[in-house]
């Protein structure tokens, strides 16, 4: 027989389970390259990942920036110069290297570990022996041997004997199921008992488990909404940047600035101060600083985050998939009562089932549940030939010695005689949420694995799922918080709406069942159902793109290999600890305790480190903005006075970036947050930081306009002098760029006053806190010599006749004031918006 295998066309060999394949044949199916093994990319490789954590244009250019600022401090000559004065923005940088390297390599050792198949060793029979041999040896048409508590290794047919298979992380069924000869075993499932001889059928990314790998391994999420606006908002920086360096560059070469080793040294310190101050790279370092304070507070409530950015996904997530067993029922089942349908009472039901219970080698949750309560004497009874439970029958039976059969399952695979009076009073329970096995009585013979003739119910067994009991609070939450809930299952539909519902999920009365649905079909009842039953994995990962279709965002909980497309196409994917391996390790967070009802906890958790990072974020754009338009007001008027250019260095800013914004939004970020969450991280963040950074930048050329209003009263003899000493405090004088750094360091505490509002008393405690350190560091720079001077001003001498910065302050206060006043239709809508959080 040939076959098509890989796209190949392969004749298909038939070993006898004698002899298994010859070593020739085998040699053979190896050159075919039909052999038990995949190779698979997987993830970014390490040079992507060094490119993109490491060599990035900010990384490069901070790096390139730091270089020259050494190479100046070691080259003026000034013995009191320190080689790392002005790069204490390296230290950020370095941290944000580390957490990006950290993630993205912990990411590509996640992804190797996701293997389906976990078995060591096989037993293979070729040439009359039975061999054991590695998994990835294994080829095609080989006749493996399985036995009970070994994991299937690759497709096969059974050619010899009778097994039960566990299939339930594939299927999610918790049910085991019998198979027999001709029936297809898949791997990465497992046998519960017997033994059997089957050939192989598919090998490597053939076999059905292996294609719902790749598939996963292939998909790749969209990254958060956080991580897009971050790398738009850097895109759109760089190229700000790479535009202020040229025309910086060619300004400073026309000006005569590169002629001479000193002209050269002197535009170090304002060229570095103008570019890593438009970088806002404390905003990349605080969102991984967030967000990971955020992965530690979860790990405490056994929650495993494996990737940093799912938090931010979790949070905004306004839909959760989920399954019945283990989120709404604990997995535990109960006989709740047995009802005649007239033929036989009761006890002599009991007693029937209680043999066939006792014959039944299944030992799955139902099978548990049945034998728990079937447990009569059953010694005046013997079966002569029993038939286990199979997925295509659905059924179970055995047949007696007094010639009577009794088959026992779903009333919809039997030939029952009074089916609609069964279905009539069934239905009248599974209304109620609970599943009916029926137990019918019959003439017919076992035959084939079937059982054949017709068949009358006599009795129907009502099972009842056993709902945990904080399921209820936990749905609440979820409906309080505006989280939809869809319940996805392998059961019954109907009886998984009735449980829903009782447990609280809200609509679980709009309920519809999957089966034979095709995937478009699926897409089109995605949001209009609730509960859906009988459901694929191919239908499960339909479901998740619908809904994103649907512009919602999608978290999914899953445990079994069945799950692992839907868990990969959901924004954020929650895995069982108990669950398989591969679903674990393509999930974003592991419930580490198996404990769903601490999602609410979670998804609180997430929004907190997500709503505080868009409420301190303008903290930084204020500074970026800031030193963009004053890079750009400072470069015009260099084109018409060569002594004045962008006063700043990066030393002037250590006030601004640590205290007014790096502490301080640190410590909001972990403020408590759970409000829902403003979709416009970028747009929030810009409202804020533009009226602000403009606010700052008039108050802080007030400095230099009023200054140069009183020079002719400090004895300027020229415009030259007075650009030198407006930039670098001649004489000691406390100069105008003193003033601004003064002024402007000041603003970003009003600010952080605006960021906060209204005030807690943690609010009120960082609003306190952060300007009094300021006020400190300023008076200890005030009596420290200008060459040790941390902050790069000379506060030494003041004189009298400078006075006026108790005027230029209060006039400044006044202005920003009247300034933000101006923005004051803004601020309420953001006000409004934070109230809300």
């Amino acid at each position: 027989m040939r076959t098509k295998v890989m796209n190949t066309d392969i004749t298909r060999y038939s070993p006898s389970l004698e002899v298994g394949l010859s070593n020739e044949e085998v040699n053979k199916r190896k050159e075919q390259g039909l052999v038990n093994k995949t190779i698979l990319v997987v993830g970014k490789s390490y040079w992507e990942i060094l490119r993109t954590d490491v060599l990035s244009f900010f990384n490069i250019l901070l790096f390139t920036i730091a270089g020259f600022m050494i190479y100046a401090n070691v080259a003026d000559g000034n013995p009191h110069t320190k080689w790392y004065n002005g790069i204490f923005f390296v230290g950020v940088l370095i941290a944000n290297i580390i957490i990006g390297l950290y993630q993205d390599l912990k990411a590509k050792h996640l992804m190797k570990k996701m293997k389906l198949v976990s078995t060591k060793e096989v037993k293979v029979l070729r040439n009359k022996q039975l061999i054991s041999i590695n998994p990835e040896e294994i080829v095609l048409d080989d006749i493996i041997s399985f036995s009970a508590g070994e994991q299937i290794v690759s497709d096969s047919i059974i050619k010899e004997g009778t097994v039960t298979v566990n299939e339930s992380l594939l299927t999610g069924e918790s049910d085991n199921i019998v198979k027999t000869v001709g029936d297809l075993i898949y791997s990465g499932t497992y046998i519960v008992s017997g033994k059997c001889l089957a050939q192989v059928d598919k090998v490597g990314k053939e076999n059905y488990v292996e294609t719902l790998a790749v598939k996963a391994k292939a998909f790749k999420r969209n990254p958060s909404h956080i991580l897009k606006s971050l790398k738009r908002l850097f895109r759109v920086l760089g190229g700000i940047i790479i535009f202020f360096s040229l025309v910086i560059v060619i300004t400073y070469a026309c000006l005569g600035k590169f002629s001479s080793r000193e002209g050269f040294i002197s535009i170090i310190a304002p060229i570095g101060g103008q570019l890593v101050a438009m970088i806002p790279a404390g905003l990349s370092l605080l969102t991984s600083v967030a967000l990971a304070s955020g992965v530690v507070s979860l790990f405490r409530k056994r929650a495993n985050v494996q990737d940093l950015y799912s938090i931010e996904m979790l949070a905004r997530t306004d839909v959760l998939c989920t399954d019945k067993t283990g989120t709404i029922t604990d997995g535990t089942m109960n006989v709740k009562e047995v009802i005649t349908l007239g033929e036989m009472s009761q006890e002599e039901i009991s007693q029937i089932m209680s043999k066939i219970c006792e014959e039944n080698p299944d030992s799955n949750v139902t099978s548990l549940a049945l034998k728990t309560y079937f447990n009569l004497p059953t010694k005046k009874l013997e079966i002569e030939k029993f038939l286990a439970f199979t997925s295509e029958n659905k059924y179970s039976a055995a047949t007696f010695k007094t010639g009577v059969t009794y088959v026992f399952g779903a009333y919809e695979f039997m030939n029952l005689s009074n089916k609609k009076e069964t279905i009539k009073i069934a239905e009248e329970y599974l209304k109620k949420g609970y599943r009916v096995l029926t137990i019918a009585k019959g003439t017919g013979n076992i035959k084939k694995n079937k059982y054949e003739g017709e068949l009358k119910a006599i009795g129907l067994i009502i099972i009842q799922d056993h709902i945990k009991e904080d399921a209820k609070a936990t749905f609440e939450w979820f409906r309080n918080n505006h989280v939809e809930i869809k319940v996805i299952s392998g059961d019954n539909a109907i009886t998984v709406s009735e449980i829903a519902k009782e447990a609280g999920v809200e609509n679980a009365e709009r309920y519809i069942s999957l089966e034979g649905m095709s995937l478009e079909e699926v897409a089109e009842v995605a949001d209009k159902y609730t509960v859906f039953g009988r459901v694929t994995p191919e239908q499960k990962e339909a479901l998740v793109i619908a809904l994103h279709n649907a512009k919602k965002t999608v978290a999914m909980t899953g445990d079994g290999v069945n799950d692992i497309l839907a868990l990969k196409r959901a924004d954020c994917s929650i895995a069982m600890d108990s669950g398989s391996q591969a679903a674990k390790n393509v999930s974003h967070i592991v419930l580490m305790d198996n404990n769903f009802s601490t999602m609410p906890s979670i998804v609180a958790e997430g929004r907190r480190v997500i709503n505080n990072l868009q409420r301190t974020g303008s903290l930084f754009l204020t500074k970026t903005v800031f030193a963009i338009i004053m890079s750009a007001i400072f470069w015009v008027v260099s084109l018409f006075n060569r002594y004045i250019t962008y006063p700043f260095t990066t030393n002037n800013l250590i006030v601004w970036e640590t205290l007014g914004i790096g502490m301080s939004a640190f410590f909001v970020a972990l403020e408590p947050n759970s409000a829902p969450i403003d979709k416009g991280f970028l747009s929030h963040i810009l409202k804020r930081a533009i009226p602000g950074a403009i606010a700052i930048i008039f108050a802080t050329l007030m400095c230099y306009f009023l200054y140069m209003l009183q020079s002719n009263g400090l004895g300027y003899t020229g415009v030259g002098d007075l650009g030198f000493d407006i930039l670098h405090n001649k004489a000691g004088r406390f100069g105008a760029t003193g003033m601004a750094v003064m002024v402007y360091s000041f603003l970003s505490f009003v600010i952080l006053y605006m960021t906060c509002a209204p005030l807690t008393k943690y609010r009120l405690a960082i609003v306190i806190g952060a300007p009094s350190i300021a006020v400190i560091a300023y008076l200890i720079a005030i009596f420290t010599s200008p060459e040790k001077n941390i902050l790069d001003l000379n506060f030494n001498k003041i004189t009298d006749e400078n006075l006026f910065a108790a005027t230029i302050i209060v006039i400044s206060v006044g202005v920003i004031a009247i300034f933000v006043n101006a923005f004051i239709p803004i601020l309420k809508g953001l006000k409004k918006n934070d109230q809300n959080q």
